[in-house]
This record gives C-alpha cells, sequence and structure tokens, in this order.
C-alpha cells in the first residue's frame, strides 16, 4: 500500500543504499511517459530523492518536469543468494529542478516497498 510517508526500514536502507540505477518516469505534453535511467542519492534533510545525470537541467525529463511538476523514481534489483528474491523503493511525488546543483529533486506524495529486509542491514524480517 503506499503511503506518503517513509518507513523505518525505508531510511536504514536508505541510509546505506545499493550502488544501483534508478529510473525516472515523467510524462511530455501528449501524455506520453517517458523512463531513463540515472544516478540517484537520497536527502535526509528534505526527504527528497535527488536525482542526478549529465546535464540533468537540459534534459527531456526536466522539460517534463518544469511543466508538470511531478515524476517517479524506482531504485529496483535482486536480493543476493539463490532464487528470485525482487526488492524495489518507489517514490510518486512533486518534482522540481534543482538548478544549483542540476538535479531533479522529488518529494514524496505517495512511497510503496517491497522486499527491502533482504538488502538493508539491521532489517527485522517482516517490517
Amino acid at each position: 500500500m503506499a503511503r506518503s510517508e517513509l518507513s523505518a526500514l525505508e531510511r536504514r536502507w536508505l541510509a546505506d543504499p545499493p550502488h544501483v540505477l534508478a529510473r525516472i518516469a515523467t510524462v511530455d505534453a501528449d501524455g506520453m511517459p517517458h523512463v531513463v535511467p540515472g544516478g540517484w542519492s537520497f536527502d535526509p534533510a528534505t526527504d527528497e530523492m535527488v536525482l542526478g545525470g549529465r546535464d540533468v537541467p537540459r534534459t527531456q525529463r526536466a522539460v517534463h518536469v518544469r511543466a508538470s511538476g511531478r515524476a517517479a523514481v524506482v531504485v529496483d534489483g535482486l536480493a543476493p543468494g539463490p532464487g528470485w528474491s525482487p526488492w524495489a523503493f518507489v517514490v510518486r511525488g512533486r518534482a522540481r529542478i534543482d538548478d544549483d546543483l542540476g538535479v531533479i529533486r522529488i518529494a514524496a506524495d505517495q512511497v510503496t516497498s517491497w522486499g527491502l529486509e533482504a538488502v538493508t542491514a539491521g532489517a527485522a524480517a517482516g517490517e
């Protein structure tokens, strides 16, 4: 179930995340989805996802964010070990361009995650 606040498990995961790409999704003026991979981090001071890359303010995703003020991002992967153990962290929300840093920032309106306990240090099962 989606919510707007980060859980304790999500905060622990964000404090020491894996080194994987994120995918940011935006929508153009015609409603066509646009999804691209990129680097990411989390700003605990603002609770925002920070999405970087090469010359972000001049990209199509930045054009879309300026027009709509909305975006979504997913960071996902597979837990180590045998079997199929996917994990994901998804944020949908208000987006803005931080021209000073050349990044997109997303403030969560909806947060969803699953499988993070398998890839988070100190996570209790079922948290």
